[in-house]
């Protein structure tokens, strides 16, 4: 075992020597409404850096696609067993209770997953858990029978489909662009 940070291989951070350091956002010296507003920005760059220009997405399109499919993919699997876990309740606990809990610990279990360099993009992680919960927002949607049926308004069986239509997009409008910007020779003028 290594004892220092330094002595491990680059990229490896073992989850409990990581450090948490609050964010500006959470400091007291700014009025609430600015905290809110930066967090805001601070999240709509993650998104548009993880999910339009994933790591290595300009180097390597077809895999930097796949590992963006499969975390967000995770995000929604860890949303549907969440979502079957709030429905079915084995505890006494009222949902004003359990919700949060069972939410907070799947939330967890993504972060855990993290340490895995296969799922170590945790805000693809979080969109695919976000976009979970906004299709089963849809009245019909959060029922026991249609989460456990293999049926396409299920949203482990939508979900997935939507999200790979959405990066094959993606990666056409990307290699769109490429092909547009490129210099190239243009026809000349006659005049």
């Amino acid at each position: 075992m290594r004892d220092s940070l330094a002595e491990q291989p680059e990229g490896h951070r073992p989850f409990a020597a990581r450090r948490f350091v609050a964010p500006s956002w959470l400091t007291a010296s700014q009025p609430v409404s600015a905290r809110l507003a930066s967090h805001r920005e601070r999240w709509v760059r993650v998104w548009k850096i993880e999910c339009r220009q994933p790591p290595g997405g300009g180097d390597r399109p077809p895999p930097a696609l796949a590992a963006v499919l499969a975390h967000a993919v995770f995000g929604v699997f860890a949303g549907w067993l969440a979502a079957l876990t709030i429905l079915f309740n084995p505890t006494a606990l009222p949902g004003t209770v359990w919700v949060p809990l069972v939410v907070g610990a799947a939330v967890g279990l993504m972060s855990l997953a993290s340490g895995w360099p296969r799922l170590a993009v945790l805000p693809v992680c979080v969109y695919g858990f976000a976009a979970n919960w906004a299709y089963l927002d849809v009245p019909g949607r959060f029922d026991a029978t249609v989460l456990t049926a293999l049926r396409a308004d299920n949203v482990i069986v939508a979900l997935p489909v939507a999200l790979l239509i959405g990066c094959l997009f993606g990666w056409a409008n990307a290699a769109l662009i490429a092909q547009l910007s490129a210099p190239g020779e243009r026809p000349r003028s006659t005049g």
